[in-house]
């Protein structure tokens, strides 16, 4: 939460900027009092034009430039028939009974407390509240604190404990009305009656989303988002790359800004502390502190040394296939290369395994010793890869056996005598083909946390290097959701049973004959995929 000092600076305080006009309007005049109001207002204006000047000096810079706009003051006036009502269950935490018997009220984990909206006994209890809650301005993204006045104000409300924000609404946990050192006016109609009643409460500091970024630097890309600090990382990521050529790294960037999952800033880190506190897995180097959810593993040591764009945890990991990097089946299992990057013919993609299999020979097929693995995908496409690496072979007087056979000087075709007996398709995939062009990034589904609202592939595509191509590989994450059995179930009964009830609904009637009336169109549609 951001703190304030109030006066901060002598714009802030009338008494400082009277006293520069001089001792006879400070000391002598007799209409001190409004002197003061004016000078005090004529200051905040200059403030607020001096913030403003210096947001205009550091949107110079795609860097420097401030996510959101700073408004010192604004008023925010509302209608007692404007202020709505609703109320709510706050959250519980109930305490795990048995765990605070073990270790007692000093030793509770948090944890280890289970939300619940019941009215069984916890702590920080809120039983149904009411809370109050009008429009906000719509640019309005963040407000740390909110004043009754500008000047000496009689309240001082907090976020998070006297308001908040959520969706498009202030709401506050009081009601502004009851409160008798809010000031109020009466709204009056044409013939003079009081109609309503109106109160003015005074943002602090608050956040304004004018699209800076987008306005200055992201309409270049036509990539327009909410102001965040990752859709400002991520324009910066595509420029760096558009100005100093594409790379791994920019890429690397862009992919972690999009998917809320830091990877190494500076040229060099090392690890000082890895540790858990109630909500993030925290890797701290002497240079930054990275925060991940709790599910995260940690791919690095106290004491290590990290580069640039390196992967602290497993949520996000890039393998740079060029480099010589191997990868193990815990890291990739399988890689399903697409009918993007096979030949045409193809129903759907065709999976290499990161394990060890059997090869199979086959002799004298058109002359020829014909080689083939186990492979994944359908039956008629798998039958279609080897026939095509077979035809293939022969048309360039080099078939797959003769470039396996471990024959120091083959003469005739080779034999399964002289060919290995097993092989790693995947590992054979990047030694001969991904090598020089390929790299994987593996994802981790849920493992980051601040995202972009959606994926800019078009711009990743942009900035990937033209001789290059990016494999994604996103790992699901699956939930267990288990079956409480009531009994042990028999050969006909089984130990568990649901009852389904019924729901009244109209009675679904179609006239005519129905071969005359129903029609049905069937496609097919295949759909890659891998269970592990």
């Amino acid at each position: 939460m951001a703190t304030f000092t109030y006066p901060q600076n002598d714009f802030d305080d009338p008494d400082v900027l009277i006293s520069v006009l001089g001792s006879f309007w400070a000391t002598t005049y007799q209409g001190n009092p409004l002197l003061q109001d004016l000078t005090g207002s004529a200051g905040q204006i200059a403030q607020q034009t001096y913030f403003q000047f210096l947001e205009l000096v550091q949107s110079v810079s795609r860097h420097d430039i401030p996510l959101f706009h700073k408004d010192n003051w604004y008023a925010l006036s509302f209608t007692e028939t404007e202020l709505e009502e609703n109320s709510a269950i706050l959250a519980k935490y109930l305490r795990d009974n048995a765990l605070f018997e073990r270790m007692g009220p000093q030793g509770l984990l948090l944890e280890n407390l289970t939300y619940s909206p019941s009215t069984n006994t916890a702590y920080g209890d809120k039983e149904n509240q009411p809370y109050f809650y009008v429009k906000k301005p719509t640019d309005l993204v963040d407000a740390s604190v909110i004043h009754s006045g500008i000047v000496n104000p009689a309240v001082t409300l907090t976020d998070g404990i006297d308001f908040w924000l959520e969706d498009d609404n202030v709401v506050f946990r009081s009601n502004p009305f009851d409160n008798p050192l809010i000031a109020k006016r009466d709204v009056l109609d044409s013939d003079g009656s009081i109609k309503d009643k109106e109160c003015t409460v005074w943002v602090y500091r608050g956040s304004w989303d004018w699209q800076l970024v987008y306005e200055q630097f992201g309409y270049v890309l036509r990539l327009s988002m909410p102001s965040s600090q990752n859709y400002k990382d991520f324009v910066n990521a595509v420029m760096d790359a558009l100005v100093e050529g594409t790379s791994l790294r920019s890429q690397q960037t862009a992919l972690s800004v999009s998917f809320g999952v830091p990877v190494v800033k500076e040229a060099e880190e090392t690890v000082k502390v890895i540790t858990k506190d109630s909500k993030y897995l925290n890797v701290i180097t002497d240079s930054h502190v990275y925060q991940f959810p709790k599910t995260n593993n940690t791919l690095v040591a106290v004491g290590d040394v990290v580069k640039a764009g390196q992967s602290l945890t497993d949520a996000l990991q890039f393998f740079e296939l060029n480099r010589g990097e191997t990868v193990s089946a815990s890291q990739v299992p399988a890689i399903t290369v697409d009918e993007g990057l096979l030949a045409w013919g193809f129903m759907s993609g065709i999976t290499f395994n990161n394990e060890n299999v059997n090869i199979t020979v086959t002799e004298d097929v058109d002359g020829y010793t014909k080689l083939s693995w186990e492979l994944g995908g359908f039956s008629l496409d798998v039958s279609k890869f080897w026939d095509d690496v077979h035809k293939k072979g022969i048309e360039e007087g080099k078939t797959l056996a003769m470039l396996l056979d471990e024959r120091t000087s083959p003469v005739g075709q080779p034999t399964a005598a002289s060919l290995p007996e097993t092989i790693n398709p995947l590992q054979f995939l990047i030694d001969n083909f991904l090598r020089n062009n390929a790299f994987i990034v593996k994802l981790k589904a849920g493992g980051g946390n601040a995202k972009l609202p959606f994926l800019p592939a078009s711009q990743i595509k942009k900035i990937q290097p033209p001789h290059s191509v990016m494999i994604l590989i996103v790992e699901l994450v699956y939930a267990d959701s288990p079956v409480i059995m009531e009994s042990a179930g028999t050969a006909t009964k089984p130990g568990y049973e649901e009852d389904l009830s019924s729901y009244p609904a109209m009675a679904i009637v179609e006239p005519g004959t129905l071969s005359s009336v129903l029609s049905e169109n069937v496609k097919c549609k295949s759909i890659g995929g891998r269970c592990i």
